[in-house]
C-alpha cells in the first residue's frame, strides 16, 4: 500500500470519527441503560413484537452509504419480516461484504377472505377506510388504507384445527405464530405441519343499556290502508340476552309471527320462552303440539316482535349475531351461551370399555350456521372456555358445525349452563390452547398453489399493524420505521409514497438496484384507496 493511499485511509477515518463525534451513540450499557422503542419515527410493542407505523411508504437505499451491517434486516426480523441481505457485486469500498438490504412490498390475502370487523365478520374486499377490524390485541382498530392488486404466484393455504376456515395467503405475507412458549411472525413458507396459528380474544366491553330498532306497522283505512314505521328501544336485560339464545337455536320468523319449536318433555324452557316474552315484549305466546314428532311450537303473533329476531336471520344456515353482541358484557353473554345451548346443545359423560377405556366427556352446541359458530366460539374464549369447531357433512342436508368444548373447560362449561360436569381427565387432550389472551391452533394441513393474476387485498391498520383473517391473525402492510432508525449510516429511507402495485410477486420484491432508483412521481404510481364517501375502491 503506497503512502497516499495510507494517509487517504487515516483521512478518511479520522473524518468519520469527528462527524459521529457529536451525534448520539449508537450503543447502551446494557443492562445499566435501555432502548428506549418510543421515539418520533416509530413505535415499537416489545412483548407482541410488532412496529407500529411511523414513517410510510417504500424505502430508498444510498448505495455509497450502506456498509451492509444488516441492522435494518435485524430490525425488521419479527416485526414486519419483509427485509433481507442478498449478495450482489458492487465494488463499494465501505461494503466489503457486498450484501445489500432488499425489502418485500407483497403480503395480501385473497378475495372473500373473512375478516372480523366491528360491523360483523366481512369479506375483506367489503371493508372500507374508517371501518375497524380485531387486532391481534383483542381490540378493533381503525383500517386507514385499503390495498388491492393483482398477484401472480404461489399461494399459501392452511388448515388448523379446531377451525372451520382455512387461511389462504401470499407468499412472504406474516403470520403470528406460537412457538417456544412465545409469539413470533414467520412467513408461510417456514410454516410446517403441526406449526401453531393464533387468534385473538376479544377484549373490548361495550355497555348496551337499550336495543333500538324498528318495524311497518299496517293501519287500514277505507279499501287499502296505510303503514307507518314504529321505533322501539328494548332495555337489554339477561331475560332478552336469553331470549336471543332461544331464537338462535330454536327460533324461527317471518313478517308476522314468530315460533320456537322445542320437545313436548322441555316444560322449563317453556315456561321460560313464555316469561321472556312477556316481559320484554308484553306478549301472549301460543301453544301448537305436534302429537306425531312430540314436538311443541311457541308461537308469538306480532309483527314487532318479529321485526326484532330478524336481524338475527330468519334461515337455520344463515342465523349470525350482531356485531355489538360479541363485545357485550359478560354477564349477559353467559345468558345467550347458556339458552343456546339448552336449546341446541349436549353433554357426553360416558365410559367406553372397548380396545381401551375411554371417558367421553365434552360439551358441545350444534348449528348450521358456520358464522355462527365462529362467534359461539369467540364468546366462550371472552367467558374464560376454549372451543373448537368440527364440520359435519351430511348427505342431503347442511352441513352441521359442531362446537365443543373438552376439559380443563368442561367444568366451567357445566357450571355456565347448570350441569353437573367435571374435568375428566384433568388435563386437556385438545392440542388447542387458550393462553394470555390467545388460541393457539395447530396446522393439520397444508397446500400450495400456483395463481395468475388473482386478485388480492391488503389493510393498513392504525397502530397494532395487525387484523384477524380466517380466525387466524395475520400482518398488515407495516411501514414502522424500525429499520430506517436502525441503519446509523443513513443508507436507508423512506418516502411519503405508497407501496408500488405489480401484476406478480416479483415485482413485488425490491432489490438493492430497484431500491437505489428513486421512486417515480406520485401521480404515476399505483395506489389503491377507499373512498369513504362513496364507498368505493380506486386507483390514484
Amino acid at each position: 500500500m503506497g503512502t497516499w493511499s495510507y494517509v487517504k485511509g487515516v483521512f478518511i477515518a479520522t473524518w468519520s470519527g469527528i462527524r459521529h463525534l457529536f451525534k448520539p451513540r449508537m450503543t447502551l450499557r446494557y443492562p445499566e441503560q435501555k432502548l428506549d422503542l418510543e421515539g418520533p419515527g416509530y413505535r415499537y410493542d416489545a412483548k407482541q413484537g410488532v412496529g407500529l407505523p411511523g414513517f410510510k411508504g417504500r424505502h430508498i437505499l444510498y448505495l455509497d452509504k450502506c456498509t451492509g451491517c444488516q441492522l435494518c434486516a435485524i430490525a425488521c426480523d419479527g416485526v414486519a419480516v419483509a427485509i433481507d441481505m442478498q449478495l450482489v457485486k458492487k465494488g463499494k469500498p465501505q461494503n466489503k461484504k457486498d450484501i445489500w438490504p432488499a425489502v418485500d412490498y407483497g403480503r395480501c390475502v385473497p378475495a372473500s377472505t373473512p375478516v372480523i370487523t366491528s360491523n360483523g365478520i366481512l369479506p375483506i374486499e367489503q371493508i372500507k377506510v374508517g371501518d375497524k377490524v380485531l387486532t391481534h390485541k383483542g381490540n378493533f382498530n381503525t383500517v386507514t388504507e385499503v390495498f388491492r392488486r393483482k398477484y401472480s404466484g404461489r399461494m399459501f393455504t392452511f388448515k388448523t384445527l379446531g377451525n372451520a376456515e382455512p387461511l389462504s395467503v401470499t407468499e412472504g405475507h406474516p403470520i403470528l405464530v406460537y412457538s417456544g412458549g412465545g409469539t413470533k411472525w414467520v412467513s408461510p413458507e417456514t410454516i410446517q405441519y403441526r406449526t401453531y396459528l393464533t387468534r385473538p380474544v376479544i377484549t373490548e366491553v361495550i355497555q348496551v343499556q337499550s336495543l333500538e330498532y324498528t318495524y311497518e306497522l299496517y293501519h287500514p283505512a277505507g279499501r287499502g290502508g296505510y303503514f307507518t314505521v314504529e321505533s322501539v328501544a328494548l332495555e337489554f336485560s339477561p331475560a332478552l340476552a336469553r331470549l336471543i339464545g332461544y331464537y338462535l337455536s330454536e327460533g324461527n320468523s317471518d313478517r308476522y309471527r314468530v315460533t320456537f319449536d322445542i320437545h313436548q318433555d322441555e316444560k322449563a324452557l317453556a315456561k321460560d320462552i313464555v316469561a321472556c316474552v312477556e316481559s320484554m315484549f308484553g306478549e301472549s305466546v301460543s301453544f301448537k303440539p305436534d302429537k306425531r314428532s312430540k314436538g311443541l311450537k311457541l308461537a308469538v303473533d306480532s309483527v314487532r316482535t318479529a321485526a326484532f329476531f330478524k336481524q338475527f336471520g330468519t334461515m337455520c344456515n344463515k342465523k349470525e349475531l350482531p356485531a355489538w353482541a360479541l363485545v357485550l358484557p359478560h354477564e349477559l353473554q353467559a345468558e345467550l351461551i347458556k339458552t343456546a345451548y339448552w336449546g341446541d346443545g349436549h353433554y357426553s359423560d360416558k365410559y367406553y370399555s372397548y380396545k381401551h377405556a375411554m371417558h367421553s366427556n365434552y360439551f358441545v352446541i350444534r348449528t348450521t350456521s358456520k358464522v355462527l359458530a365462529d362467534q359461539y366460539t369467540y364468546i366462550l374464549s371472552r367467558l374464560g372456555i376454549l372451543a373448537s369447531i368440527s364440520i359435519n357433512h351430511q348427505k342431503n342436508r347442511k352441513d352441521c358445525y359442531s362446537v365443543t368444548i373438552h376439559s380443563p373447560y368442561v367444568k366451567k362449561m357445566g357450571e355456565l349452563v347448570d350441569v353437573q360436569a367435571q374435568n375428566s381427565p384433568a388435563y386437556s387432550h385438545s392440542y388447542v390452547k387458550m393462553f394470555e389472551g390467545l388460541i393457539a391452533s395447530p396446522v393439520v394441513k397444508i397446500s400450495t398453489e400456483s395463481v395468475i393474476d388473482q386478485e388480492v387485498w391488503n389493510l393498513e391498520v392504525k397502530n397494532e399493524n395487525s387484523f384477524v383473517a380466517s380466525n387466524q391473525i395475520v400482518h398488515n402492510c407495516v411501514f414502522c420505521g424500525l429499520c430506517v432508525d436502525a441503519c446509523p449510516f443513513d443508507a436507508l429511507y423512506m418516502t411519503n409514497d405508497y407501496e408500488l402495485s405489480a401484476y406478480d410477486k416479483t415485482g413485488l420484491k425490491y432489490t438493492p438496484d430497484m431500491l437505489a432508483v428513486p421512486p417515480k412521481l406520485e401521480g404515476k404510481m399505483v395506489k389503491v384507496k377507499m373512498d369513504t364517501e362513496k364507498g368505493t375502491t380506486k386507483h390514484g
